[in-house]
């Protein structure tokens, strides 16, 4: 028998079939299941922007959020249309804290996805954070356009404008 080289089609080709059984994983709640199929996938490919996602997606619901952001950001090199990556990886960001590291983020998801009220929100919880009202107050109203009957994105926003209103100029 002769030796047989591994093409990049064959790697590609299994990165896919672990992502899809670490998603089928994951469909079904099993995430700690889903990483060991999403590693895989990724040491096959580490190009495989997907599985790359879905194990950021993994490690936020097994709470890891600094192995998520990791993930993400794998993800990122190789994608750069795809909003809810851009969308997770800040909103990761923002649950550590590091608001700063969010903004850049959340703007790329809001630049890809201008009619999605999660974006939105997720850029007025980053300027609350870093204590610019008046964008906070600024994106939750734009959430809150797009979607009139999420009530907490117009409590937010009527909550920063009384915090502006008790500022003053």
């Amino acid at each position: 028998m002769r030796y047989q080289p591994v093409t990049d089609h064959d790697k590609e080709s299994a990165a896919a079939a672990y992502n899809r059984q670490g998603a089928g994983y994951m469909l079904r709640g099993a995430y700690r299941e889903a990483t060991f199929y999403l590693l895989s996938a990724v040491v096959c490919d580490p190009d495989c922007w997907p599985a790359f996602f879905n194990l950021g997606n993994c490690w936020v619901k097994l709470g890891d959020d600094e192995a998520a952001i990791w993930a993400y950001e794998q993800a990122v090199r190789n994608c750069t249309d795809y909003a809810p990556l851009f969308l997770n990886l800040g909103i990761a960001y923002c649950r550590r804290g590091r608001y700063e590291e969010a903004l850049p983020y959340l703007e790329q998801a809001w630049c890809l996805k201008s009619d999605n009220a999660a974006c939105a929100a997720a850029l007025g919880y980053a300027c609350f954070k870093l204590d610019e009202l008046g964008l906070a107050w600024h994106w939750y109203a734009k959430a809150a356009r797009l979607k009139p009957e999420k009530t907490e994105y117009k409590a937010s926003m009527q909550y920063i404008g009384r915090l502006i209103s008790v500022a003053g100029p």
